[in-house]
């Protein structure tokens, strides 16, 4: 028994285990350094990074929404504002944090002039919405002041042209991307909105989503931060070019039209039309072939006004002599191809001189005196004139225009460039800088449009224009060229009751007509029955004020002759032109600027 409870007491004792100590210290000193780590890295950020955390969590807070810069101002040279921008709003609905009353709405509704169930549709939406676009400051005033939650009000540039259709091609449009299409506003979109970016900010909630209590009307900054533009053109003629043109354009029953007045001496560009045009605050209403200006982009065959750089050009050569004269049969044979004048007719003979040529238009003239000069040499003339060459515009898309390599001319190429057909072909404005060459004492000056460039707040000149000029053909040749020209204008009235061109009374004109045939590019053979009439011409001849161009592409009416089409166009733009500037430019500073 008693064996038996000593094993018995054995069971009940306890066994002991060996515990390895070692391993229990380094689990509670683990334990403790994380702790440690915790506490000194919650105390740096609470006292050595506090104020670095707490910028960047107002960062993170607040959603900055850049304000978009405003271009600067396009003016006339009076400074009359063509194009500026202004402030339109952009209102957005957020229908999670949308609260309004009933009556809220309908006023909303009502200013906006929403239909009140789809108003109502769209605050049942999960999704933000616009629920108006570029609407006037008043309207956003109006919105602002119910104090709904949920309104965004988000200003916005609008580009407008406050003269709609004055000078459309030459200021061009913005498009809705804020860049500038054609015109200055492509040409100088840098400058006109360049400029340093202002920022708003608004409170966030952790989930990105913004902390506005009530609809807000943002500020908008008035002044113009891009570069302010003064043009050389004058708005009020202008104005009475394009009326004329437009007018002119029915009369005529023609395709087309462009106008351009320039002052000789200067280059710069008074005013410069083109028929039919459009209005720049809508331009997505018309087709791409309306907005762009085909005064700088397609080419024509020049025709007889031609005639002009290549009787100067032969002068310059020493290919003939003011007392040049020529036995006009009316049509002359060249590389089996016969060229005849306009007024031909069998057995009329009778000699010419140079005033006659320009007098009656001699193609056959003009051909003689083409075939004196060496091609190379006539080429290289042509290429002075600015022929083949941009004129450096300020409008992008200038085409060169075109001229066949003298090599590659064959004699009917030497004939046929020699009064504006065939070889050659010009835009507008390239022909207006060779022909006012003449006007310019021989001194080819680049014609332009910008005055100058200044500084946001219109202080400050930033930039002025470099006006590239080179001499062509000496002084003495492009007097006795005027001096011939004032003269057939003059004899033409004088002797022919049908001739109208250059008619400004009280005035002498040296200009020169042109009828050319129209090429079409489909038929690759002139337009059946088509011209291209035009007239170019300035005034006063003796020490010329002003030289204008007219093209008229197409007319239906009146026989489509440059006298008959251009030259009635002219002389309307020559007399509205001296009723504004009777006395030139010669007054003004920046007349004196280019002397």
């Amino acid at each position: 028994m008693k064996r038996q409870r000593q094993l018995k007491d054995q069971d009940c004792k306890p066994t002991k285990v060996a515990v390895q100590v070692w391993r229990v210290r380094l689990v509670q000193l683990g334990f403790f350094a994380l702790f440690g780590l915790i506490f000194f890295k919650t105390l740096f950020l609470q006292t050595m990074m506090a104020s670095s955390l707490r910028k960047v969590a107002s960062q993170q807070r607040r959603h900055c929404t850049p304000t978009t810069i405003f271009r600067g101002e396009i003016t006339d040279r009076n400074g009359v504002v063509l194009a500026v921008d202004t402030a339109r709003y952009d209102i957005f609905l957020r229908p999670k944090d949308l609260k309004a009353s009933e009556e809220q709405l309908r006023e909303l509704a009502r200013i906006l002039r929403l239909d009140q169930e789809k108003l109502q549709s769209k605050t049942e939406k999960k999704y933000i919405s616009k629920i108006a676009s570029s609407i006037s400051r008043g309207k956003a005033d109006a919105v602002a002041q119910l104090k709904i939650l949920g309104l965004d009000i988000i200003p916005t540039n609008f580009r407008e042209y406050p003269h709609k259709e004055l000078a459309a091609h030459l200021l061009g449009f913005v498009s809705w991307d804020a860049s500038g299409q054609g015109g200055i506003e492509q040409y100088l979109n840098n400058s006109l909105s360049s400029a340093k970016t202002e920022a708003s900010s608004v409170v966030s909630r952790g989930d990105g989503k913004p902390i506005i209590r009530q609809a807000t009307l943002k500020p908008i900054i008035n002044s113009a931060f891009g570069k302010q533009v003064e043009l050389t053109i004058d708005s009020k003629l202008q104005y009475k070019v394009e009326e004329i043109l437009n007018s002119n354009l029915t009369r005529f029953q023609a395709k087309r039209a462009t106008a351009i007045v320039m002052v000789p001496q200067t280059g710069e560009i008074l005013a410069w039309a083109n028929s039919p045009s459009f209005d720049p605050n809508h331009y997505g209403e018309y087709p791409p072939e309306q907005t762009s200006n085909w005064a700088i982009s397609q080419v024509y065959e020049p025709g007889s006004t031609f005639k002009v750089v290549t009787v100067a050009s032969a002068l310059q050569l020493g290919a003939i002599k003011p007392d040049f004269k020529y036995v006009d049969e009316g049509k002359i044979k060249i590389d089996n191809r016969i060229i005849r004048n306009h007024d031909y007719k069998p057995g009329k003979v009778k000699e010419i001189g140079l005033v006659d040529l320009f007098r009656y238009s001699s193609n056959t003239a003009a051909a003689a005196i083409g075939a004196r000069m060496q091609p190379d040499a006539f080429y290289k003339e042509l290429i002075k004139f600015g022929i083949a060459q941009k004129t450096g515009i300020e409008i992008p898309g200038e085409s060169s225009g075109s001229l066949r390599e003298a090599k590659k001319w064959k004699e009917i190429d030497l004939a046929t460039t020699s009064f504006g057909q065939g070889a050659v072909a010009v835009t507008p404005i390239q022909l207006v800088g060779a022909i006012n060459t003449i006007a310019n004492k021989g001194t080819w000056i680049q014609p332009h449009l910008i005055k100058t460039i200044k500084s946001a707040d219109g202080r400050h000149v930033v930039q002025t224009n470099k006006i590239v000029k080179r001499r062509v053909v000496s002084s003495g040749v492009s007097k006795k060229v005027s001096e011939m020209l004032a003269e057939s204008i003059k004899k033409n009235l004088e002797e022919d009751e049908s001739y109208i061109a250059g008619n400004i009374p009280g005035y002498e004109v040296a200009g020169k007509t042109g009828t050319a045939q129209k090429y079409c590019p489909k038929l690759r053979a002139y337009c059946p029955g088509e011209t291209i009439a035009s007239f170019i011409g300035f005034f006063p001849a003796d020490n010329p004020s002003f030289l204008v161009l007219v093209v008229v592409d197409s007319p239906a009416a009146a026989g489509g002759w440059g006298n008959t089409v251009a030259g009635p166009i002219f002389n309307q733009i020559g007399e509205v032109v001296l009723k504004i500037y009777p006395q030139g430019l010669k007054n003004e500073k920046a007349f004196a600027l280019f002397q």
